[in-house]
Formats: C-alpha cells, sequence, structure tokens
C-alpha cells in the first residue's frame, strides 16, 4: 500500500511538470535613438524659428511673430516633438520672440536662455508670463557657456560686452556655435557687423561649415571679413519676399563661393549630418 500511494505521489508530480506553463511576458526592447543632428530653419518669412534634434533631444531657437506661435507648434508636433529640453529667445525683437508665449503653452520646456538684454514689449512680456506661469527654469545667456544637446555641443559666442553697451536690440542677438562628430555650424540670429567684430576681436574658433546669416541678409551684417574667417560651405537666410536679402550680403557670400538657401525661396531649409556630412533638404 505504501508502495501504492508513493507511485501515484510520483506520478502527480511529473504530470504537474507537464502543464503547460504560460510564458513570461517581456518588455519591448528600447527603440534605438538614431544618432543624428537636425537643424529645421522654419519658413516664417522675414522672422526665426529653428528647430535642433540631436540624438533625440530638442532645442527650439526663437519662435517668430505672435501668428507663427501655432505654426511653430504644429510644425513640432508633426515631428514627434513632445518636450523641448531648452528654448532659447536670440534677442527681444518681435520676429524673434513673439510666438514663444504658445510654445511655452503646448511644450514643457527643460530650460529657458535668453538675451541679457530685457525687452518691454508686449510680445517680450507675454513670453516672460508664460514662462513664469508655467514654472520654467530659466537663465541669461553667458559668454562661452557651453550647453549639451544629445551628442552636440553649443557655445555662446555673443553678446559680447561692447555689443551690449554700444549697439542695438540686434546687437544683443545669442550666437551660437555648434558642434556634433567634428562637423560645425554657427547660428547668428539678429547680430550685426559690431557683434561680427567683436568675435574676431576675441580671438573666438568661428569656422563653421554652415551658418544661419545675421538679421535676415540685411547689409548691416556679413562682412567679407568674417566670412572669410568662418569660411562656410552653406548658408541660410530667413527672409520674405517683401524684405528679401540685401545685395551686399548676398555679393559677399557669391565672393567665398557659399552655397545660398533662403527661405523665401526653399521655403523651410534643413540640415542633416551623422557625422560624416550634410545633407540639405527643402520644402520646394
Amino acid at each position: 500500500m505504501k508502495r501504492l500511494i508513493l507511485l501515484m505521489l510520483i506520478a502527480l508530480v511529473l504530470l504537474s511538470g507537464c502543464e503547460d506553463k504560460k510564458p513570461t511576458p517581456t518588455e519591448e526592447p528600447p527603440v534605438p535613438v538614431k544618432e543624428v543632428l537636425e537643424i529645421h530653419v522654419i519658413s516664417l518669412g522675414k522672422a526665426d524659428g529653428i528647430l535642433l534634434i540631436c540624438d533625440g533631444e530638442t532645442m527650439l531657437i526663437d519662435a517668430g511673430l505672435t501668428e507663427h506661435g501655432s505654426v511653430i507648434t504644429e510644425y513640432l508636433k508633426n515631428h514627434n516633438v513632445t518636450k523641448l529640453n531648452y528654448a532659447v529667445v536670440t534677442h527681444g525683437d518681435k520676429d524673434h520672440v513673439g510666438g514663444m508665449a504658445e510654445i511655452l503653452k503646448n511644450f514643457p520646456v527643460g530650460k529657458m536662455i535668453l538675451s541679457p538684454k530685457k525687452e518691454n514689449s508686449p510680445e517680450y512680456v507675454s513670453m516672460t508670463k508664460a514662462v513664469n506661469d508655467t514654472n520654467t527654469p530659466w537663465e541669461y545667456a553667458t559668454l562661452l557657456t557651453e550647453y549639451k544637446l544629445g551628442g552636440a555641443k553649443l557655445t555662446v559666442l555673443a553678446p559680447g560686452k561692447k555689443a551690449l553697451e554700444k549697439g542695438d536690440d540686434n546687437d544683443s542677438s545669442i550666437v551660437f556655435r555648434l558642434e556634433y562628430k567634428g562637423r560645425t555650424a554657427l547660428l547668428m540670429g539678429d547680430a550685426l557687423t559690431r557683434t561680427e567684430k567683436e568675435m574676431r576681436d576675441n580671438g573666438y574658433t568661428l569656422k563653421a561649415e554652415v551658418i544661419k546669416i545675421g538679421h535676415h541678409g540685411k547689409n548691416d551684417a556679413t562682412t567679407k571679413k568674417f566670412i572669410k574667417e568662418v569660411a562656410p560651405q552653406y548658408a541660410v537666410i530667413t527672409c520674405s519676399s517683401e524684405e528679401p536679402a540685401e545685395a551686399d550680403a548676398l555679393n559677399v557670400l557669391r565672393a567665398f563661393s557659399v552655397e545660398v538657401y533662403r527661405t523665401d525661396e526653399r521655403g523651410t531649409v534643413t540640415f542633416f549630418t551623422d557625422g560624416t556630412k550634410w545633407e540639405v533638404g527643402t520644402e520646394r
């Protein structure tokens, strides 16, 4: 009898071991972040809105006029942007700060970076109110401060002391030099010749393969000495058919065989690189 009971217990153990066991669910592997830098110069007429995407992180530099807030919001959503690591206001002119209040209402922002020169315009006041209402951390840009965006580094090269003391609103523009895996770009905001000279006098490294031209291609920026030192391969100009880039700036770029992209002619211009070379895409 004991032997029979023992055999029955062994049989039960063997049968239980043969029961189908549900596989333990496993988590989906994370989607790898594509290692690439994108510079989107959004077509807004004579106004600036530049989206940087690098290794999955994002920065918006300027937000055009007030009415451009919805345009930029839609553009960011169409490119799967749900939050911004940084939002930058290069200076207080309405064609750079106007849409930023709406951006802050639609996207969480890790940090705001502002030009040291404050403004009292309705657009600037609206932006600062949105910063406070959303409790967004912020700071003024200071020379040679470095910001990391994925694998990219952005270094503040302007505004300098002379530009802030003697220049106008445009000379208070933040200027970034961007580096990513050996590829380089210079983002000039509305900086004028005073800032160009001050950066050269300070001995900064200015050489860059891509340059976003200062002040919408007007004649009060983009000198021969400056472009010679930068030695860009590509230039992009934010302008409109009503206020196009002007002859002096265009002639300087032609003199140095720079390939020029204008938003009034090409629409939104996007530069892509994985670190090997630049690719350029246009809206039309």
